[in-house]
Formats: structure tokens, C-alpha cells, sequence
């Protein structure tokens, strides 16, 4: 036999030992957090498909993300991510996880896990039925065996350093501050702000 075909007889058993058994690492903080438990019970049951969730980093090979990137959770996210050994994986789970949600663009709210770390899955829905997450898993199963077929996407190079993160977290990015001061009072919240009777002395 040639070294390539032994190769792809290697590479495949190894795919299918990273996606016969998903540990993943939780990290919820929402509503989608409350699914998430859900889904490990014993009506849905998702140890049958090999994942077993784990309460530490250096245990797990894939990371669920779940709520609102808030501006202090972002490093902590990130020192998480690069704490899990490769091979790994990340999924989005939600909303707020995928694109910030509600709270996107807020002042609070950096955006999606994606400005953070590679994600490999999304999952839309407010709040994820269970259902929908296994569905997601058995996805990136698929991914998994696709092996070098399938390309992970690239984290910004921005986020790539520690104080180019605390730029971020620090609001030097925000859209708002290419904004004019006339502009933001023309946003209807801020309208509405600006309106609030103050408290006669």
C-alpha cells in the first residue's frame, strides 16, 4: 500500500473518533444556557451521539457559546478557547451568541462569538430548542469527517493580541464614535432619553 493511501485510512479513523465523541465545554449565560441543560436530559439524551459536557477547558474539544459577548466575558472567552487542545471546534448557539442579538451594537455588547474565536456552527433561534442543537452537533459531525475538505474560518487579526482585544472591549471600535453628536440624538432611543423629565430640587 502507498503512504497516501494509508494516510487517508489514518485521517479517517481519526475523524471518526474526534466525531463519535463531541466533549463539549459550556459556556452559557442565557436563556439558551437553560436549553442547553435540557438537552443533556434523558428525553433527548445527547450522550447517544458521544458528547459528554465538561466542566473544564482541557477536557473538552469543542466550546457552545451561548448570550450576549459582553465586553468583560470577551477575554475570558478567548483565554477558554485557547485553553481547549486541538483538534477543536466552536459552535454559536442563538442569537446573541451569533450575531449579538437584541443587543447588538449596544454599549455593553461587542457582537457575535465570531469577533472573538473561529466558529464553526450557528445555530439561529431565541431561545434554541433542543432539538435544534442536536441537529447542529450532528452537522458539525458532518464537518468533522470532511477532514481537509472543509476550510475553519479565520478569527479577525485584530482580536489575535491582548490589547488589541481591550481596544475592542474599550469601545474604540464602536460604531457610534464615527458618529456626530446630532446624529445620536436622532436615534429614537436616545430621543426618548434626552426627553426624561429630570427631578425638580
Amino acid at each position: 500500500m502507498g503512504f497516501s493511501v494509508v494516510k487517508n485510512l489514518i485521517d479517517g479513523r481519526k475523524n471518526w473518533a474526534a466525531r463519535s465523541s463531541l466533549w463539549p465545554l459550556t459556556f452559557g449565560i442565557m436563556c439558551c444556557a437553560l436549553e442547553m441543560m435540557a438537552a443533556g436530559t434523558g428525553r433527548f439524551d445527547t450522550e447517544r451521539f458521544g458528547m459528554i459536557y465538561r466542566p473544564s477547558p482541557r477536557q473538552a474539544d469543542a466550546l457552545i457559546v451561548n448570550g450576549p459577548i459582553s465586553h468583560k466575558v470577551a477575554p475570558r472567552l478567548r483565554l477558554l478557547w485557547e485553553q481547549i487542545p486541538e483538534p477543536k471546534w466552536a459552535v454559536a448557539m442563538g442569537e446573541c451568541a451569533s450575531t449579538g442579538g437584541k443587543y447588538y451594537q449596544s454599549y455593553a455588547v461587542i457582537g457575535g462569538a465570531d469577533e472573538i474565536i473561529p466558529v464553526d456552527v450557528y445555530i439561529p433561534g431565541c431561545p434554541v430548542r433542543p432539538e435544534a442543537l442536536i441537529f447542529a452537533m450532528t452537522k458539525l459531525q458532518e464537518k468533522i469527517d470532511a477532514g481537509d475538505k472543509w476550510v475553519r474560518p479565520e478569527v479577525p487579526e485584530y482580536i489575535e493580541y491582548d490589547d488589541q482585544i481591550r481596544d475592542l472591549i474599550d469601545g474604540k471600535n464602536h460604531p457610534w464614535d464615527k458618529m456626530e453628536v446630532e446624529e445620536v440624538e436622532n436615534i429614537p432611543a436616545m430621543g426618548a432619553l434626552a426627553n426624561v423629565p429630570t427631578k425638580k430640587e
